[in-house]
């Protein structure tokens, strides 16, 4: 290329997509990687042949230097962009476009699978990779790939757990998490603080961040951190889950005493944000012991309905099955919770089921007992 250089005085333009796909290669060492690097750099590197070099991956270019190999880079990502940000996905409007060439797939559903990324002023980014995939499958599932960041991100989780677990058990439950997140400090990122693991995960896209809070994106990525929150490491957080089903079964069978006893021992876990300091902590409670709901159930919180807005509305996936009203009460009675359900009219709502439980709970914080009333309402549609 030099020598063309020279004779021509023509320069090149290099394009590497997936620049970084090497590194997950389990034949690549670490001198391997080092090396890798070192031939970047005497390729790009203060060359008078290079016109411009143009990279894409997801590992950032510094982690994997010392700071000086390839520092000639401009690196754009999810937490700095603010020009080339729109190219990061599809927007709106571009995915609006692809659905009238789809008869399988509408708009509403690669919404909710895969909408969730923030461009600056707020409009929306979809996952491009997902959304092909749907439209060409003609079915929305998850199309999220295991390995190479989701494999380190899980990592970075199970040995910095009591870091960010809280954080993910909010944003399991939709209770968006504050964060002031500065940037992505690529050359000493070390993935130790929570700040750090927080950043990392908004890069490789399993976190949107957006006016200074974090949310986890879609439906595609919240099955991924369900299933974060079943995983040994996760302590009593992964015991609630696991006992999920039978929370849920207590509550079809009408057994309130039983609901209200899970619901009372998943309380007294030794978990400080659990401990019902707010409301957004009673709500983290309820989302972990009615998890494995979501197989059969779309759950929604603060879902607006008749006159007021629904604690949590089940609304089933299959057929047959009863719609749930849960609604949370504090120092007050599940008499009461049932009672506003009704007053409200929530079972508004409902417009897909012929029975709906209304399920009231309600946490006395004197002697710090719940208790529970549940009543089956058979419903015209």
């Amino acid at each position: 290329m030099q020598n063309l250089f020279e004779r021509t005085n023509d320069k090149f333009i290099f394009i590497l997509d997936e620049w970084d796909s090497i590194f997950y290669k389990t034949f690549m060492n670490d001198e391997d990687k080092k090396a890798y690097l070192e031939f970047l750099k005497g390729l790009l590197k203060d060359q008078p042949y290079v016109e411009l070099a143009y990279m894409t991956g997801v590992l950032p270019i510094l982690q994997y230097s010392n700071g000086s190999e390839l520092n000639m880079f401009r690196e754009y990502n999810f937490m700095n962009d603010m020009i080339y940000e729109s190219y990061f996905g599809f927007t709106e409007n571009e995915v609006r476009e692809l659905c009238e060439h789809s008869k399988d797939v509408s708009y509403e559903e690669l919404k909710y699978w895969y909408d969730g990324y923030h461009l600056s002023d707020g409009s929306s980014l979809f996952n491009p990779r997902s959304v092909n995939n749907a439209l060409s499958d003609g079915v929305c599932q998850n199309y999220w790939t295991e390995t190479g960041p989701m494999h380190e991100i899980s990592n970075c989780i199970k040995y910095n757990v009591e870091a960010v677990r809280e954080d993910v058990v909010k944003m399991v439950s939709e209770i968006p998490v504050r964060a002031d997140l500065e940037g992505y400090n690529a050359a000493q990122l070390q993935l130790d603080t929570r700040d750090e693991i927080l950043s990392s995960m908004v890069i490789y896209g399993f976190l949107s961040y957006h006016n200074g809070f974090l949310t986890i994106p879609n439906h595609e990525l919240m099955i991924k951190f369900q299933n974060v929150l079943k995983e040994e490491y996760m302590g009593g957080v992964s015991e609630i889950v696991r006992q999920s089903n039978e929370i849920l079964k207590a509550t079809m069978d009408g057994d309130a005493d039983k609901v209200a006893e899970m619901i009372e021992i998943a309380h007294d876990k030794e978990i400080p944000f659990l401990q019902y300091n707010n409301e957004n902590s009673m709500s983290c409670v309820i989302t972990l012991c009615y998890l494995s709901a979501r197989n059969d159930y779309e759950i929604t919180r603060e879902d607006k309905s008749g006159k007021g807005y629904v604690d949590f509305l089940f609304t089933p996936k299959i057929s047959g099955y009863p719609a749930i009203i849960l609604e949370l009460k504090y120092d007050k009675t599940a008499e009461e919770a049932i009672k506003q359900i009704k007053d409200k009219n929530y079972i508004e709502k409902i417009n897909y089921a012929e029975e709906c439980l209304f399920v009231g709970i309600n946490y006395a914080k004197k002697d710090k007992k719940h208790t529970c009333l549940i009543e089956k309402i058979t419903h015209k549609i």
